[in-house]
């Protein structure tokens, strides 16, 4: 069974991920995270002030590239096995219509996938992030080039963050949407998938009603979403009006009826009060 075999491999993941210590990123930590990383770092309180200014509206890339922090102190993060937690860009393209697809080379050297689609709204400009929750994807659902590409790993929560820093980057503007609909599953990595919801609320300032989490139905996992009571839009990846051709093109729809799901996205709406959205792919049959 698909999904089945899509739950196999995510408690894998960790076994691919890179060491412990290269998970220390300074991105994706709160003020007060980062003022107490400075003070058991020998430090005074303010100094993680800094820390937060230099990550999220500096855009520092390096430790080393922190100039009005102490020589001492950067020094003392980076023998502690600290990083900002930003990957290069591999490549990036744009299309003629602005729409521009960023590959990020991650520590371990996977790629992922991020785009920035702008938008023209009525005279008001609008850039939004499309960010990826996993490296490849375990559900192979028939129209979608990533799942045919295999699953590597999940995403740490800075690694999807630094998607919408480097989408801001390439435009030289503000995102002010993000929706949860790049590469892989975003319920198979919901833990990181929620830290980086709160990071890019709390510390960039993106309203919880301007980001979208997609979904192609993963049992108990919509009820989880759904608890924590979020102002996002949920958006479900249908594809199919009945339970027998949902299963053709998405295979891992055998382990999540139609029904049920209908039931959850029903209780994510009464739980929450935000909306959900049915997704369609619109695909030619012979």
């Amino acid at each position: 069974v698909p999904l089945a075999r899509a739950l196999r491999l995510r408690t894998r993941a960790s076994a691919a991920a890179p060491p412990e210590t290269s998970r220390r990123a300074l991105l994706g930590l709160t003020e007060p995270e980062l003022r107490q990383l400075a003070v058991d770092l020998g430090q005074q309180s303010y100094r993680g002030k800094q820390l937060h200014d230099l990550v999220y509206k500096n855009r520092a890339k390096q430790v080393e590239e922190f100039a009005y922090v102490p020589k001492v102190f950067r020094e003392a993060l980076v023998g502690a096995g600290w990083n900002v937690g930003r990957s290069p860009v591999h490549h990036a393209v744009t299309a003629t219509d602005g729409t521009t697809k960023i590959l990020l080379k991650l520590e371990d050297n996977r790629l992922v996938e991020t785009v920035g689609i702008p938008v023209d709204d009525r005279g008001t400009p609008r850039l939004t992030a499309c960010v990826s929750s996993q490296v490849g994807c375990p559900l192979r659902c028939s129209f979608c080039a990533t799942g045919k590409g295999g699953f590597a790993r999940n995403l740490k929560g800075h690694e999807i963050v630094e998607q919408v820093l480097a989408i801001e980057e390439s435009f030289k503007h503000r995102v002010t949407n993000v929706v949860f609909m790049g590469m892989g599953e975003p319920m198979l990595n919901l833990k990181a998938v929620l830290e980086a919801h709160q990071c890019l609320n709390k510390e960039l300032k993106i309203g919880q009603r301007m980001m979208t989490i997609s979904t192609v139905g993963v049992p108990n996992t919509i009820s989880k979403l759904a608890s924590h009571k979020l102002q996002s839009t949920l958006a479900v990846s249908l594809h199919a009006p009945n339970q027998r051709l949902r299963e053709t093109i998405v295979p891992s729809a055998k382990a999540y009826p139609l029904e049920a799901l209908m039931d959850d996205c029903k209780n994510y709406f009464l739980e929450t009060g935000r909306r959900v959205s049915f997704e369609y792919t619109l695909l030619g049959w012979d």
